[in-house]
């Protein structure tokens, strides 16, 4: 298990990965990158994009391709391709696992009434991956108002959703990517999740929130301010137990942290607050993970 976070490719950004001591990444893709399929020579494009991760010791945990609402009629086919198209990219690049979201018809209130849409997308695309030995992990958050699951565009992004999912798409090529930060927000403890479906979880976000008991006592938790998402390390979550729970799970991935969702340790036109978000969580972190056990 390495420790990395989400990043787009940028050989300076790589550089300083390199140098604060993280050892992994959750590669950003998308149709604008030069070595993404479909571009002129992406193939080896591809290869010197993972060639130079390498050099620098970053293994690339997982691609983060297709964070869409893929049940928007009106883009649809569009999205189709683009999940493909990530797990061609994964093949070549030998990651096994691509992300993204599960999409949702937004009009309908609840979640069972997006089931067969779902359905009818994601067998096709669990075949697509079972056949090129790809992992899809759908990351729960819920995009809807104050982290509920109230209207938003994501059908993945509860319990309930994953126990329908999991029963009418039964492919074990479809999974988790799992983040705390989703189960705090709605009371849900993230330790007794895992025990129940930590056979699905193929790429762990580290990214955690706070309940702001003050605002949430006088206000309920439907008011600006009550959870707040933060890096791991500044919010609820018990993450020693967390990654003592997925050894014990024999999680064969990564922890890859999300960064700018942090209200403090933001960017405002520069990287430095961010960045620092970044070195503190992974210095939490390594309390809990020897990331060159491979290596021992």
């Amino acid at each position: 298990m390495r420790i990395g976070f989400m990043m787009n490719f940028n050989r300076e950004r790589v550089d300083f990965a390199k140098k604060a001591g993280f050892k992994c990444c959750e590669l950003k893709v998308s149709p604008e990158d030069d070595f993404f399929p479909g571009k002129p020579g992406w193939e080896s494009r591809a290869s010197d994009v993972k060639g130079y991760f390498d050099s620098q010791d970053i293994r690339i945990s997982c691609l983060a391709g297709f964070y869409v609402n893929h049940m928007d009629p009106a883009r649809e086919e569009e999205y189709k391709k683009l999940v493909r198209n990530s797990i061609l990219l994964a093949e070549k690049m030998n990651v096994g696992v691509v992300a993204g979201f599960s999409g949702r018809i937004k009009e309908k209130f609840l979640l069972r009434d997006s089931l067969q849409k779902y359905k009818e997308i994601w067998s096709e695309h669990a075949r697509f991956a079972e056949d090129r030995n790809i992992k899809i992990a759908f990351e729960h958050c819920p995009l809807g108002r104050f982290f509920t699951t109230c209207e938003g565009s994501n059908f993945f992004c509860s319990p309930e959703a994953w126990d329908m999912a999991f029963n009418e798409v039964p492919s074990k090529a479809i999974g988790l990517e799992w983040d705390p930060s989703h189960l705090v927000c709605n009371f849900i403890d993230p330790l007794s999740n895992m025990r129940i479906y930590g056979s699905r979880i193929y790429h762990v976000h580290a990214k955690d929130a706070h309940v702001n008991r003050d605002i949430m006592s006088r206000y309920g938790n439907c008011y600006p301010g009550a959870m707040e998402h933060c890096f791991a390390g500044f919010g609820d979550t018990d993450w020693n137990l967390v990654i003592k729970e997925l050894h014990r799970l024999e999680y064969r991935n990564d922890l890859n942290i999300e960064g700018w969702h942090d209200r403090v340790y933001r960017d405002e036109g520069n990287r430095k607050m961010e960045d620092e978000g970044l070195i503190l969580s992974l210095r939490y972190l390594e309390q809990f993970v020897i990331q060159d056990r491979e290596a021992a």
